[in-house]
């Protein structure tokens, strides 16, 4: 792994930055995450949000925790899905930035984080969208095939206050934020992310588990274009810039 030390482009004050993880059953890869994060300096705080997990992965966190004290573990008695554990990590944060990560990602390197925080500290635009590029092929074909869903991103934290709550429980997280951004006119860029990749939740669960993970994720991201008022707006892709 790449262990330089990134800060972003110098500014006269330095902007608060909070990295926000949601875990479910993520133990020996999380860890990998919080590694690279550790040699990001212009992160302020690292809050990680176990949701219910019923592995080691709070070991794993709280290990981290130990070397880098940076690191916040909130942990959630039982799984209540992606969006109420990003949510909850943002109401335990001031910071006016986010960085936002999943906990499964192989190959993240301290330039990855990078180059999505720098667009959004200097207001070049509102929102980052990180986009997987040649780390696997199943990653980058679903980042192709929907690339609204991806969870890499850097943006704004008050921009979670304009997005649909209910729209955005579980899996339909992103496919709210992809709403509003088409709602409210927000900057975006896709950002490509090279190398970086995660395993397909068959893959990860089995394959009787992850079908029915996915079945579910694709059911809450149907239910969020509707709540969130998307399918009114069928094939919207985010304006960038």
């Amino acid at each position: 792994m790449n262990t330089q030390n990134f800060a972003p482009v110098a500014s006269a004050t330095k902007p608060r930055i909070s990295a926000i993880i949601p875990v479910f059953n993520e133990a020996g890869k999380v860890g990998l995450v919080l590694e690279t994060l550790r040699n990001v300096s212009w992160i302020s705080e690292i809050i990680v949000v176990d949701d219910g997990s019923t592995d080691s992965s709070a070991e794993e966190i709280t290990i981290a925790a130990q070397s880098d004290p940076r690191v916040r573990l909130l942990q959630k008695a039982e799984n209540q899905g992606k969006g109420q554990a990003i949510f909850s990590g943002w109401q335990a944060t001031k910071s006016p930035y986010l960085l936002l990560l999943d906990a499964d990602l192989y190959g993240l390197e301290p330039h990855h984080v990078h180059d999505l925080l720098e667009p959004v500290i200097t207001n070049q635009v509102d929102m980052s969208i990180g986009q997987f590029k040649n780390g696997s092929f199943a990653s980058d074909f679903s980042h192709w095939v929907t690339p609204w869903l991806s969870g890499q991103r850097c943006l704004r934290a008050n921009l979670l206050g304009q997005i649909s709550f209910n729209a955005a429980q579980g899996y339909g997280f992103e496919t709210a934020l992809t709403v509003a951004i088409g709602q409210y006119g927000w900057r975006t860029t896709r950002v490509p992310m090279r190398a970086v990749w995660h395993l397909p939740s068959e893959a990860r669960r089995g394959v009787r588990i992850g079908v029915k993970n996915r079945s579910k994720m694709y059911r809450q991201i149907v239910s969020a274009w509707y709540q969130a008022g998307g399918l009114h707006r069928f094939g919207l892709w985010p304006r960038t810039r």
